[in-house]
């Protein structure tokens, strides 16, 4: 449950209309409204929401508005007497305010994910380790300026009000630089991951120097920072002030030895040694066999057990729980359908995920590899030589069609 009262101690706002003071969560869209939700009027590149405030109102308990001019114009219809209505200088900026506190008094410990490929998977691999019943995460990949605030008063809303959550883990995407300064200060992590750096949104980031500057902003926000090892850009990234962790296959704290590539999953032995949040080290060599298949699968199991392990999680946890997860949809998803093999990883492209993609058909193929591919977006200058690159990777590939 969402108080108004916790509204008005995050938020400078005004009360224009009394209604309901608890409200179930919070609305972005009036199309999917529901009883018991507060409509956020927020403004984009083609839409306002304030537009769709009276059709919203007919069904939500209430509204939070930065246009004054637009509620005084619909007062007079009847079906919105009765509606909790709030006045704010800037609706983003409310949601944001009103994320960070919630964040501050009910979650304990935040994880925040960032890097180029494979944030959702990482989120939703460690989420299955840790997640007792106290803990949240990101609504899907709801990982932007709006999504994440979002996802954090939801996911908190859904709860009971004394209910302290043990673990916050919230991925942060960023299309531009300052994204992950924006994001931390909402989510306000203790711990990072960065996942890799990779051939992502190099249109808002000026290239991989770009992109590599931007996933690292989470660094003026953590105390322990878990980085990939294998990555050129952060097997030596030592910031200073912070404890860098590293996973890898070549090297790491935590790493996958004895690799084990099968159609649909991979063996490896969980390895390595870490000193835990506690101060207990730990040295573990402990056979994995993970059910969904991939380079990029190991990676992000790698970087989900590593973070579990330095907060002191059962090393068998780990194991069972990573051993049970099944994947996440639109990423490395393979169906079999009348004996034929498709590989369902059309969630998004980047030159990195696309290779990583391309590197599996070749092992699935029975008779033919097929590889369906669309265009890669947000390159920028970088996009025509970026593609003709995939098509040299294609033809060195193994891929028959």
């Amino acid at each position: 449950m969402l108080l108004l009262e916790e509204i008005f101690s995050a938020v400078d706002g005004a009360l224009l209309q009394e209604g309901p003071s608890s409200f179930n969560a919070l609305s972005i869209d009036s199309r999917m409204i529901r009883e018991g939700e507060l409509f956020v009027c927020l403004r984009g590149k083609r839409f306002d929401g304030h537009d769709f405030l009276g059709e919203a109102l007919k069904i939500a308990s209430g509204a939070i508005i930065d246009n004054q001019e637009k509620f005084t114009s619909l007062k007079s219809r009847s079906e919105i007497t009765g509606r909790t209505v709030i006045l704010v200088e800037d609706t983003l900026r409310a949601i944001h305010e009103l994320a960070r506190s919630l964040r501050k008094k009910r979650i304990k410990t935040v994880i925040g994910i960032t890097g180029s490929n494979g944030k959702t998977t990482t989120k939703e691999m460690l989420w299955s380790i840790l997640d007792e019943g106290h803990s949240v995460r990101n609504e899907g990949n709801l990982n932007n300026e709006i999504g994440l605030p979002v996802s954090i008063i939801n996911s908190l809303t859904a709860r009971a009000m004394d209910d302290l959550v043990e673990y916050g883990i919230f991925e942060m995407g960023a299309s531009r630089r300052g994204d992950i300064i924006l994001l931390s200060g909402i989510a306000q992590p203790d711990i990072g991951i960065i996942t890799n750096i990779g051939h992502a949104h190099l249109e808002g980031m000026g290239g991989l120097e770009g992109v590599f500057r931007t996933e690292t902003e989470v660094v003026g926000f953590v105390k322990t920072l878990f980085v990939n090892g294998d990555d050129e850009y952060l097997k030596d990234f030592r910031p200073s002030g912070i404890e860098v962790l590293r996973f890898g296959i070549n090297r790491g704290d935590i790493r996958a030895e004895d690799i084990r590539l099968g159609p649909s999953y991979s063996e490896f032995h969980l390895t390595g040694g870490i000193r835990t949040r506690s101060g207990r080290l730990i040295d573990i060599r402990l056979p994995l066999r993970l059910n969904v298949p991939g380079m990029g699968n190991l990676y992000n199991s790698l970087a989900a057990a590593s973070v579990a392990l330095y907060l002191d999680t059962p090393p068998e946890r780990i194991i069972k729980r990573l051993q049970e997860f099944t994947g996440v949809k639109m990423r490395m998803e393979i169906k079999e359908i009348n004996g034929i093999i498709f590989v369902n990883d059309a969630y998004n492209a980047n030159p990195d995920s696309m290779k990583n993609a391309i590197r599996e058909l070749p092992r699935l193929k029975r008779t033919r590899a097929i590889a369906v591919l669309g265009d890669m977006l947000e390159l920028g200058d970088y996009s025509e030589e970026l593609h003709r690159e995939i098509g040299r990777f294609l033809k060195a590939s193994g891929v028959d069609i």
